[in-house]
């Protein structure tokens, strides 16, 4: 019989198939360690490395950090992978609650997930990533034996559905517009939405870095690369979409490396690399830090978010008019 630890696993191995995995920056291409496992591989390691010790696993360390950047994309794809390195441990409790208790299994193993998936956001903040794992276990057999004891209310499957739900994607088509406007001509959100995308342009060609961003947008339109919008952004709030779709907006840090080291990161924060990493080891640094090797990389996204950086989303014509327009061309 399927059951939630079956779901989750499944999911899982469907995201990743027989490739390589990294959960040191999440992209393989953009990681300085060359070798990398598959998942299945790799769960087996987090597995035995979570039952040796969780507390000063680097492995356990890296997946958390991971999971934590993963939800501030709005993307539960390293939370989902925490989780199915996490039941393989609830398995034998869960049967032997239902059998000897009574209980339906599905419930146990429901309520059990739904208790670390409360931990988990319970931990975002003050709790060094080393200790998430075993405070997730924790909540979970605890909440096992109450189903067992009779005490526990009724759970609620409904969350864990969440977990399985497929994004929509519009379909795409092309668009060229022209949209020099005066700054006082703001009226609605879809001219704002131009204005936008022709402040990037122009402040990335009066900086001298066209060149990198025209490249991007060549990928774009045709077709080697996407941007991020179109993971998460319902494409009814944006201009441009109901006639080109979302593949031709992105976010304006998708123009940046995804991960800049903690030397860099800390000199951009204002605090010493030795206070950065203190900060890290008690669990009070601002954001997630994903461990590689020795060292740690910082998400350039999680650090615009915290110097309050807007990473305004733009269209590429917007962004090319507003390059001609303060090059002279218009």
């Amino acid at each position: 019989m399927v059951n939630v630890f079956d779901r989750i696993e499944w999911k899982v191995r469907e995201i990743f198939g027989e490739g390589p995995i990294c959960v040191h920056v999440g992209d393989i291409k953009e990681c300085d360690i060359k070798r990398h496992p598959t998942y299945s591989k790799f769960r087996d390691e987090v597995i035995s490395a979570g039952i040796r010790s969780a507390a000063s696993s680097r492995l356990w360390e890296s997946l958390i950090a991971m999971g934590r950047l993963s939800d501030m994309d709005g993307d539960d794809t390293w939370r989902m992978v925490v989780l199915d390195c996490i039941v393989p441990c609830f398995r034998g409790v869960s049967a032997r609650i239902s059998r000897d208790f009574r209980v339906e299994l599905e419930e146990v193993q429901s309520a059990m997930v739904l208790a670390a998936l409360e931990v988990w956001r319970d931990t975002e903040h003050g709790v060094p990533p080393r200790h998430v794992r075993d405070k997730m276990v924790k909540a979970a057999f605890d909440v096992a034996f109450r189903c067992g004891n009779g005490a526990l209310a009724e759970w609620s499957s409904d969350e864990i559905e969440l977990l399985f739900q497929s994004e929509m994607f519009a379909q795409e088509s092309v668009l060229k517009a022209s949209s020099i406007i005066n700054i006082n001509g703001i009226r609605d959100v879809d001219v704002a939405e131009q204005l936008r995308g022709e402040r990037i342009g122009a402040l990335f060609q009066l900086l001298g870095h066209f060149g990198v961003v025209r490249e991007f947008h060549d990928d774009l339109r045709a077709g080697r690369r996407s941007g991020s919008v179109r993971q998460t952004m319902t494409t009814s709030m944006l201009l441009r979409s109901r006639i080109s779709g979302p593949h031709l907006y992105y976010y304006t840090s998708d123009l940046y490396p995804s991960y800049i080291g903690l030397r860099e990161a800390a000199a951009v924060m204002g605090v010493p690399e030795s206070a950065a990493h203190r900060l890290i080891r008690v669990g009070q640094f601002p954001f997630p830090a994903a461990r590689a090797g020795r060292s740690y990389k910082v998400s350039v996204k999680a650090l615009m978010h915290f110097k309050d950086i807007p990473d305004v989303i733009v269209h590429v014509d917007d962004v090319e008019n507003g390059a001609l327009h303060a090059s002279g061309a218009l």
